[in-house]
């Protein structure tokens, strides 16, 4: 495999002119990748899925150079969902053999990694996974552990029930063995047992492949973000579809900043309540002006997203 991972692309002069015009504006600190669309690709281009997953695995190591153009410092990819462990045992074991080849291709380029200041993190139940490629994952997240110029996430064996479910048996336990009280149980606690405790919320998402879901990815880190649904296949994804995709975010950002500060403060509001052990109908109420705004947001922003279908040239 060549270090084609590690080059800096190359910007024509109307890239760097658009990348200027972009930079004016706000960009999103965090976006989540779904690399929707490997399989297809191959499809289309009669290619075998081996030769598709390996351009898919270079698409990465390209937009994590787009977004340092951009200065987005936290990239996560959903690399295997806990649902793939469902298919074939034909096709896990190639996506096990894969998954082993790219992880020991990273370690083996360490010293460009640590040059880059990339930190790999993973999330995930990496335990289902075959003891080579668990130790693989755990030795590539220590060494890169005081990374801190850029972060890359891989969600492997990853879905947001399980990372919600998990979080939720931690605070269980916490009870149980009487380190908490129920009532520390809110919001705040359960976001710091998630796996992506250290890392800041999703401001943007996007998928690929032209599917409208989220397949169950950072539901929760997710709560504020803009969804992009971009209808290009993962290794065909390019420059100009990033582009169009921030500036989509910056259209939808201020819509998301007014939910956020109408959101917060009510919830905060009834937790207070809540914890005090008080009526939620007669402590928890929103002026009616509010709730009307409240829902006017939240239909927008609900509206907005069913509509969200990017076309590019």
């Amino acid at each position: 495999m060549s270090d084609e991972w590690f080059e800096r692309v190359q910007y024509s002069w109307l890239q760097r002119f658009i990348i200027n015009c972009v930079c004016s504006g706000k960009l999103p600190k965090h976006v989540a990748f779904i690399m929707d669309g490997n399989r297809r690709f191959a499809q289309v281009k009669d290619i075998t899925r081996s030769e598709s997953y390996d351009m898919g695995f270079e698409k990465i190591g390209e937009i994590l150079d787009y977004c340092e153009t951009f200065s987005i410092r936290y990239v996560s990819v959903y690399a295997f969902s806990i649902e793939n462990f469902k298919r074939s045992e034909e096709e896990k074991m190639e996506l096990f053999s894969l998954m082993s080849e790219k992880v020991n291709y990273l370690l083996s380029k360490i010293d460009k990694i640590h040059e880059k200041g990339i930190r790999v993190n993973v999330l995930g139940d990496i335990t289902l996974f075959p003891d080579n490629i668990t130790k693989t994952l755990a030795q590539l997240e220590l060494e890169t552990l005081n990374n801190s110029e850029f972060c890359l996430t891989l969600c492997l064996a990853y879905t947001s029930r399980d990372e919600i479910t998990t979080s939720v048996r931690c605070m269980a336990q916490g009870v149980a063995r009487g380190k908490l009280r129920v009532t520390d149980i809110n919001e705040t606690l359960l976001d710091q047992c998630l796996y992506s405790e250290d890392l800041p919320p999703v401001d943007m998402l996007l998928r690929t492949s032209g599917e409208v879901r989220l397949s169950d990815y950072m539901m929760w880190q997710a709560n504020f973000a803009a969804l992009q649904f971009v209808k290009v296949l993962w290794p065909d994804f390019g420059f100009w579809h990033l582009i169009g995709s921030l500036l989509d975010y910056q259209r939808q950002e201020p819509m998301l900043k007014e939910y956020r500060d109408t959101y917060k403060p009510f919830l905060e509001r009834m937790t207070r309540a809540e914890l005090a052990g008080v009526a939620h109908s007669e402590h928890c109420k929103l002026k009616s002006h509010e709730q009307c705004h409240l829902m006017k947001l939240l239909q927008t922003h609900t509206f907005s997203l069913i509509r969200i279908e990017l076309r590019y040239f």
